[in-house]
């Protein structure tokens, strides 16, 4: 009996393929292509997500018949993309890569999506984690309108994708034990718009206890574009593409329910918001559903307190703004930011009579009285980089610090490296690091040897964070949390020489990120900031913003 309960909880393994159970049955892995250690693909943590439960809360996963062979790396979430979409609706599952199952070791569960729609189709190597004793998760969650229409009715209630990792993290906590992960010990962590998705999950109350640190990079919940601010408008504008004409919300659910998912892949193309805003994001839950996991303003949540106060970093690049070279160089963003800048305005900003003179003001300081062109394409980085994620990530970690009980750090990443040997636009001659760029070095990427400082040193820095809660390994320079006297951020320069042998490199906590900036943008926000509506309120707006807001900001609808 005790050698039959030993080998449930601990897994075995069979030709090589180590099988272990989990509360829906056995499944079992294989032998990663690139190192020692079990890859698990494809591990259903949810139910169906197709028909009727198209837009709704996840449900628990079925249990396996037989044994599941967790060997699909294919498996991503329903997306548009230039081919049409990609992806199936039946898409919750995860994967996971552990060196061992036997000994209990700190878990990294990974987030990845670009602007809620789409994710990364390459798969993703996390041998260098395993390598540092990590457990690490990937996780598939809903994108676009299937993980984020909220019309604030039952058949679409809104922020299915949230829910959906909190499903995952539920399954976690039942199951990474016999996968060598210690359920205790879990750190959330994400990128770009999945870094948001961390940040709104330690302000979920349903996501307490799951989730014992967050690392957000190059995303923020208090980010403009993170939250919705007119989700049913939105919506309605693509219903027109579907040549839906009525007024009620539970009926535009409905027929998005019943509709061909081909036909709303179509139908979801040729979308591009002046304003940053996706089509779809998070939004502020009508509160008189059940399970709501976004119940208030990020910010109004993170100045009371109303979240989990778990270690934390943030975490930003120092070229964020590439997020939109490529509509400065193939869709005419310089010449219509000249002509209206007004239109490239955040939309979390509320100027009222003095609109006009505010973005002059913007303007100006960023680009010095000079027409915004490709001769100051460097400028317009600057933009867009600070206003998608630069002063939000500051914002973010000086917010949850004031309040938290935990520590709070902050990271900007400057190191010019190779990791930019794919930026594929020529005619932007770039000096810094990309957004993205940062990845490189956490995952197995092809750097050159001189890089591997760099690598080791941020690689063990986010393993020692995960294990321990603290950033700085024992031989590191100290990564200094931020205090009510000190806004500390940690600083990676340097850059790789000429001949390509050595790595210049410095890192060092310093305070006050972008000071003169911030100064501009936290006067804004202090005198300006709108808040984010709850989706019952925001349907009462919903005619009002539709005319004056969204038919100002997009183009290429029709």
């Amino acid at each position: 009996m005790f050698v039959l309960v030993l080998l449930c909880a601990l897994g075995v393994t069979h030709a090589q393929n180590i099988q272990v159970n989990t509360t829906e049955g056995w499944v079992e892995g294989q032998r990663a292509s690139d190192g020692n250690y079990n890859v698990f693909y494809g591990i259903p943590y949810a139910g169906p997500t197709d028909g009727q439960n198209r837009f709704k809360a996840p449900t628990p996963p079925n249990p396996f018949p037989n044994l599941f062979h967790a060997m699909d790396s294919n498996v991503i979430c329903a997306q548009p993309s230039e081919r049409g979409l990609i992806g199936v609706e039946n898409c919750l599952t995860l994967s996971i890569f552990t060196n061992n199952v036997t000994t209990p070791k700190p878990v990294i569960v990974w987030l990845n999506a670009e602007e809620y729609t789409t994710s990364s189709t390459t798969l993703q190597s996390f041998r260098r984690f395993v390598e540092e004793g990590i457990v690490v998760v990937s996780m598939n969650f809903r994108l676009s309108i299937f993980g984020f229409l909220c019309l604030g009715v039952p058949e679409a209630p809104g922020n299915a994708g949230i829910k959906d990792v909190i499903q995952g993290l539920r399954w976690i906590k039942s199951n990474i034990g016999g996968f060598g992960g210690n359920p205790d010990n879990v750190m959330l962590m994400g990128h770009s718009s999945a870094a948001a998705i961390v940040d709104l999950v330690t302000m979920a109350p349903q996501a307490t206890n799951l989730v014992h640190k967050a690392v957000a990079l190059s995303g923020s919940a208090l980010a403009p574009w993170a939250v919705a601010y007119d989700p049913i408008g939105y919506a309605q504008i693509l219903a027109r593409q579907l040549s839906y004409t009525g007024k009620s919300s539970s009926e535009l659910a409905k027929l998005l329910v019943t509709t061909d998912i081909s036909l709303i892949g179509t139908a979801l193309n040729g979308f591009n918001f002046y304003n940053n805003t996706p089509l779809f994001a998070p939004c502020i839950e009508n509160q008189s559903l059940n399970d709501t996991v976004l119940n208030d303003a990020p910010i109004n949540l993170l100045k009371s307190g109303n979240y989990s106060h778990i270690p934390y970093i943030g975490g930003y690049v120092n070229k964020e703004g590439t997020l939109r070279a490529e509509e400065a160089l193939f869709e005419g963003w310089l010449e219509k930011m000249e002509a209206n800048f007004t239109d490239f305005l955040q939309v979390d900003l509320d100027f009222g009579a003095n609109l006009t003179a505010r973005a002059d003001t913007i303007k100006k300081f960023y680009f010095s009285g000079s027409p915004v062109s490709m001769a100051n394409i460097n400028d317009y980085l600057a933009y867009h980089g600070d206003t998608l994620v630069v002063v939000s990530a500051i914002r973010g970690a000086r917010e949850r610090a004031a309040t938290s009980r935990s520590e709070v750090r902050l990271l900007e990443f400057a190191f010019l490296g190779t990791l930019n040997s794919d930026w594929t636009y020529n005619q932007i001659q770039l000096d810094g690091v990309r957004h993205g760029g940062l990845l490189n070095y956490l995952f197995d990427f092809d750097l050159r040897p001189a890089e591997d400082v760099v690598r080791q040193s941020i690689l063990r820095r986010f393993s020692s964070f995960a294990q321990t809660g603290n950033p700085t390994p024992a031989t590191s320079a100290a990564w200094n949390p931020i205090t009510p006297q000190s806004l500390a951020y940690m600083l990676y320069s340097g850059a790789v020489t000429a001949q390509q042998q050595t790595a210049v490199f410095t890192e060092s906590t310093r305070t006050d990120p972008h000071t003169i900036r911030m100064i501009l943008w936290n006067q804004l926000y202090a005198e300006n900031y709108k808040a984010p509506l709850p989706v019952s309120s925001a349907s009462r707006l919903m005619n009002v913003l539709s005319v004056v807001v969204i038919g100002a900001i997009f183009v290429n609808l029709f």
